[in-house]
């Protein structure tokens, strides 16, 4: 069974280990310097109690298999401001050995339970990466026909999502 809660400061070093574990393949091929394969503790850490991001740890049969977080304000890379009533999904992660079996699917499903006053959400991705594209595809996103170039030979896809 796939749950998700609020992510706990003693999760942290667990979550941190799946996160670059998902993303090392990620970086590898784009080494981009805003990949989260690079990113320590203190990344989650200042989410946890910042009052723009909500994170979930997600859970498969009592299991951390990963995490997924969402922006409520601020700027992202498409949307200066993230408009009233979007939520942004900022990052959504899946240990490797659990990857393509519906859990990020679901995740999101169960996270957005979470935001009732919600009207759309918005995501975006390395535009190569079609495994990413499926699950948000499944999940509801749909294409902008937006790209956003953050660096050479990387090209991100932005979706969004009605609620």
């Amino acid at each position: 069974m796939i749950t998700i809660h609020p992510t706990t400061h003693d999760e942290v070093s667990t979550l941190i280990a799946i996160q670059k574990a998902a993303f090392f393949p990620i970086y590898e091929r784009y080494h981009d310097a805003g990949n989260p394969y690079l990113r320590g503790e203190e990344d989650i850490l200042k989410r946890l109690d910042h009052p723009y991001w909500r994170y979930f740890t997600i859970c498969l049969d009592g299991e951390i298999v990963g995490g997924i977080t969402y922006k409520l304000a601020g700027r992202t890379d498409f949307f200066d401001p993230i408009p009233e009533g979007m939520i942004y999904l900022g990052r959504l992660y899946i240990d490797p050995r659990h990857q393509c079996r519906g859990i990020g699917q679901a995740a999101i499903a169960l996270a957005e339970r979470e935001f009732p006053n919600a009207k759309s959400s918005a995501v975006d991705y390395p535009s190569e990466l079609m495994k990413n594209r499926r699950c948000y595809e499944k999940a509801g996103y749909r294409d902008t026909g937006r790209r956003f170039d953050p660096e050479p030979g990387l090209t991100l896809v932005c979706m969004t999502k009605e609620m």
